[in-house]
């Protein structure tokens, strides 16, 4: 289910993708099904290892602000998403 959505999202993405890091989760056990159908290549954070996570962890926090914690993101149109998008990457600071 995790594979399957993460495909649907990054085919639309306006942006070249060559790689993605998955955390270490059962949830990206398929990662190898994203990997063929995006054509990337797929990386995993050291477990423990905290400066791996340090970005995507900061990410995580920014996008909190906008869905928070128990948010059904099924609800959360593209629209929405792609407005957060230009709200965080547009940012001066």
């Amino acid at each position: 289910m995790v594979s399957k959505s993460i495909i649907k999202k990054l085919r639309k993405a306006d942006y070249p993708l060559h790689t993605i890091t998955l955390d270490n989760d059962q949830g990206f056990a398929d990662h190898m099904q994203v990997a063929k159908e995006l054509n990337i290549k797929t990386y995993f954070t050291r477990p423990y290892t905290s400066q791996d996570k340090g970005t995507v962890e900061n990410r995580i926090g920014q996008l909190r602000r906008f869905f928070p914690k128990k948010t059904d993101l099924s609800l959360v149109t593209d629209a929405e998403v792609k407005h957060v998008e230009r709200l965080l990457n547009d940012r001066s600071v």
